[in-house]
């Protein structure tokens, strides 16, 4: 987790950073009918959690940064849900779940081949049997830190009170799957700028295949946007069911 979200100031903003809620409807448009358990990894603020949480499903919600699961434990209905702060692997190897899912592409946060088949075997070890892993990452096919530019600038986001954020981005490096970049938080009622500089890795599809087969995990379905099409050399995202290996 970028140390950035540590900074209050902007988990207070998170969500507004987060707002599209195209992968949230198509998550769920894929998910187990309720009741079922779920295990949400890197809830952030808990958004996500607290949606499914309101639509009946039972749920635990992960994050290793503190400030993230007091916002989220501040939220209505909080209470509905389990917070925990830390890893998958933190977790109790009982009771297990009948989904996974990530989401925000945390996925690209996970830097080393290890880090990552240590995740799919965390997450393994604690589903139920027949069940998946749902998360996406970006398609480098697609190169979409090429518009990660400062004239690629959006407009400022409305946040309450009348204040605003801009958000200014700059690639600072590409090294092979790895795109090092620089974010600029600019908030109307704060005099400096706050940053933070991250490391996202791009993998292709067949690597994470090779990687999910490591971890005990197979790839189910995989869909190249969030209107459910079918992944194309040039689609935006690469996004994965994985099934637990019987």
């Amino acid at each position: 987790m970028d140390q950035l979200y540590e900074n209050r100031a902007l988990v207070e903003v998170y969500d507004a950073l987060n707002a599209s809620r195209d992968d949230f409807d198509f998550y769920l448009s894929q998910f187990p009918s309720q009741p079922c358990t779920v295990l949400d990894i890197g809830c952030g603020t808990g958004t996500f959690a607290l949606e499914l949480s309101k639509r009946g499903y039972s749920v635990t919600a992960v994050d290793p940064a503190p400030q993230m699961i007091a916002a989220a434990r501040a939220k209505d209905a909080a209470q509905h849900v389990s917070w925990v702060t830390g890893y998958v692997s933190d977790l109790a190897p009982e009771p297990r779940f009948d989904v996974g899912i990530m989401t925000g592409h945390a996925f690209q946060c996970l830097l080393e081949d290890d880090d990552i088949i240590a995740l799919f075997q965390a997450v393994a070890a604690r589903l139920n049997a027949g069940a998946s892993f749902w998360f996406e990452t970006r398609n480098p096919a697609a190169q979409a830190w090429t518009r990660w530019t400062p004239k690629n600038t959006r407009p400022p986001i409305a946040l309450g009170g009348g204040r605003s954020l801009q958000v200014v981005q700059e690639v600072l490096n590409v090294d092979g799957e790895y795109v090092s970049f620089k974010e600029t938080y600019e908030l109307s009622d704060q005099d400096d700028p706050l940053s933070s500089l991250s490391t996202l890795r791009f993998l292709t599809l067949d690597r994470i295949e090779d990687l999910g087969r490591a971890g005990g995990l197979r790839i189910g379905s995989v869909c190249g946007d969030w209107t459910g099409a079918a992944f194309q050399a040039n689609s935006p995202e690469i996004i994965l069911r994985m099934d637990k290996d019987e």
